[in-house]
C-alpha cells in the first residue's frame, strides 16, 4: 500500500469535496473531477508505482479543466461569470496542488512548494469559497506557507521600510475646512458626536495596541508572513486612466519591486481583502469597537480591506455606501472630502461602473469644464501613523499617499 501522509489534505474532507463537485459544478468539468476525487481519496491504499502513473493522467485532466474555466472566468465582464465556474476553479486548484505534492518529495524541494502556494492562491482569488468549507483553500494555504518557512534556510537581515516624515504633513491649504481631531474618544463620544451625526473625524490613540504598527514596517517580517503569497496590485496612476492595469505578483516580489526601489510604475495593493486570504496578518490588529455601532440591524462583522502602495498612490474622488474607519499603520495620507449633499457640484462619471466616482480633480480643478465646482466645500486633513478616519456614507474622498503607507479600511453598515 501507498502511505504517505499530505500537508495538503490535512484540511480536506473528501466526502464534501464530492458532495460540493457534484452538485455544485458544469457537467462539463463534474464528469472529469468525480473520478479524480474517488482516486485521491484512496491514494494510500494504492500500489505506489501504478498510482504514480495515473497521478500524471490525473494532473493533465485537472489542467484541462483550469483551462476551460479560465477562458469562462476571462470572457465578458466578472459580475457576469457563473458561480459555478468559480467553485470549479477552487476545486481544481485543490486537486491539482494534491498531485503536485505526492509526485514531490516537498521537504525539499521549495520551488514546488512555491508553485502550489501559487496555484492555492489562484483559487482563493479567482475561485469562490466552497459553501461546505469556506475556509479551505486559506487553510492549505497556510500550512503550506508555514511549510515553506520551517524548511527554508534563507535568513535575511532586517530591512525597514524608511519613511521621512520631516514637513510631509504640515502644507495647509486654507480654503478647505479642517477635519476635527479627538484624542482617544469614548464610546459613547464617539457614538454622539461622530458616528450619529455622520461627520468625517480624525480619532488618535486608539489603535496604539497594535502589533503592526511596529511589526509592518520590517519587510522581512511581512515576506516571511506573506512573501510566497501571490497578491493582486494596481499597476499604473489611478483606476480613471487608461494607463492603469491589474496583475498577479508574489508579495516579495511586490515589496521588492515597489516598496523597496523606486520603480517607472506605481503598484498599488488597493481594497484588497488580504487578511482573508492570509489571516496570520490579522493577529497583528483588531477590530476596533467604534465598528460595532450600526445604522440598520446587522451584525455582520466589517468588510476588512487592504491599502498598501508607495508613495504617489491616489485613489480619486468617490465615496462608499457604507461606513469607512480607515486605519494607517504606516506612512502619511493627504486627504480631501465633500458632503454627499455637494455631488452634483462633483460632475460624477455618467457610466455605471464609475457613478461613485468625480470627474473632478480637487488639486486642478478644471472651472470652464466643471463650473459648479466652485459650489463645493471641501474639508481637509492628514492621515498620520496610527491615527484612524472615520469616513461616513456617502461622503466623498480623494487620497493621496506622501510616503510608502499601509492602511486597513473596515467597511460597515
Amino acid at each position: 500500500m501507498f502511505r504517505k501522509t499530505l500537508l495538503t489534505t490535512d484540511s480536506i474532507s473528501w466526502k464534501y469535496l464530492l458532495i460540493e463537485t457534484t452538485e455544485n459544478v458544469p457537467a462539463e468539468i463534474k464528469v472529469q473531477l468525480v473520478p479524480i476525487i474517488e482516486n485521491l481519496s484512496h491514494f494510500h491504499e494504492k500500489n505506489k508505482n501504478d498510482f504514480n502513473e495515473s497521478i500524471k493522467n490525473m494532473e493533465l485532466r485537472i489542467e484541462a479543466c483550469l483551462d476551460r474555466i479560465w477562458e469562462t472566468l476571462h470572457s465578458g465582464y466578472w459580475k457576469d461569470v457563473p458561480i459555478q465556474y468559480r467553485y470549479s476553479y477552487s476545486i481544481c486548484s485543490i486537486l491539482k496542488t494534491i498531485c503536485l505534492e505526492i509526485q514531490n518529495n516537498i521537504q525539499t524541494d521549495l520551488s514546488m512548494v512555491l508553485t502550489m502556494i501559487k496555484q492555492i492562491d489562484k483559487g482563493i482569488l479567482l475561485g469562490a469559497p466552497l459553501q461546505s468549507s469556506p475556509d479551505m483553500l486559506t487553510l492549505v494555504a497556510s500550512r503550506l506557507n508555514s511549510h515553506f518557512i520551517k524548511i527554508s534556510s534563507k535568513e535575511d537581515l532586517s530591512k525597514r521600510i524608511e519613511i521621512k516624515n520631516v514637513d510631509i504633513s504640515s502644507k495647509l491649504f486654507p480654503e478647505f475646512r479642517s477635519v476635527p481631531n479627538y484624542e482617544q474618544p469614548s464610546m459613547e463620544l464617539f457614538y454622539k458626536n461622530i458616528f450619529q451625526p455622520k461627520v468625517p473625524a480624525i480619532i488618535k490613540g486608539s489603535m496604539k495596541h497594535w502589533k503592526s504598527l511596529e511589526l509592518w514596517k520590517d519587510i522581512e517580517y511581512l515576506k516571511r508572513v506573506a512573501g510566497t503569497r501571490t497578491v493582486p496590485i494596481e499597476v499604473g496612476s489611478k483606476y480613471t486612466e487608461d494607463d492603469w492595469a491589474q496583475q498577479l505578483i508574489t508579495f516579495s516580489e511586490y515589496l521588492e519591486t515597489h516598496i523597496s526601489s523606486k520603480c517607472t510604475k506605481i503598484g498599488y495593493l488597493a481594497q484588497h481583502q488580504l487578511f482573508q486570504q492570509i489571516p496570520e496578518l490579522k493577529e497583528d490588529f483588531s477590530v476596533p469597537d467604534f465598528c460595532s455601532f450600526s445604522d440598520i440591524d446587522d451584525e455582520s462583522l466589517p468588510d476588512i480591506n487592504a491599502w498598501f502602495g508607495p508613495a504617489g498612490t491616489v485613489s480619486p474622488l468617490h465615496y462608499d455606501p457604507k461606513n469607512n474607519l480607515l486605519c494607517q499603520v504606516f506612512g502619511y495620507k493627504r486627504i480631501i472630502l465633500y458632503k454627499p449633499e455637494d455631488s452634483e457640484y462633483l460632475y460624477p462619471y455618467e457610466s455605471r461602473l464609475l457613478s461613485n466616482t468625480a470627474q473632478v480633480d480637487p488639486y486642478q480643478p478644471d472651472y470652464e469644464k466643471w463650473p459648479k465646482f466652485k459650489s463645493a466645500e471641501g474639508f481637509f486633513c492628514y492621515l498620520k501613523p496610527g491615527e484612524m478616519l472615520f469616513i461616513p456614507p456617502q461622503w466623498w474622498h480623494h487620497v493621496v499617499s506622501l510616503s510608502p503607507s499601509f492602511s486597513i479600511s473596515f467597511w460597515w453598515n
